[in-house]
């Protein structure tokens, strides 16, 4: 019960100090950080995916 009582009133806190705005941008960014690095992976894994290329080497003898 005394728990319920602590979280009553970290509610009460948070309204009043329109913490749940924060939170909720706080959690947007890092929802936005978090993408981006996803995509970074899987932009490595799919060049990683890529058949290798053979390139030709000129070697001129001077």
């Amino acid at each position: 019960m005394e728990n319920l009582l602590r979280v009553e009133r970290l509610l009460e806190s948070l309204e009043r100090h329109q913490t749940k705005e924060h939170v909720k941008n706080a959690v947007k960014e890092w929802l936005l950080a978090s993408r981006s690095v996803i995509d970074s992976v899987i932009d490595t894994i799919e060049e990683e995916k890529a058949p290798p290329v053979a390139r030709k080497i000129n070697i001129s003898k001077d």
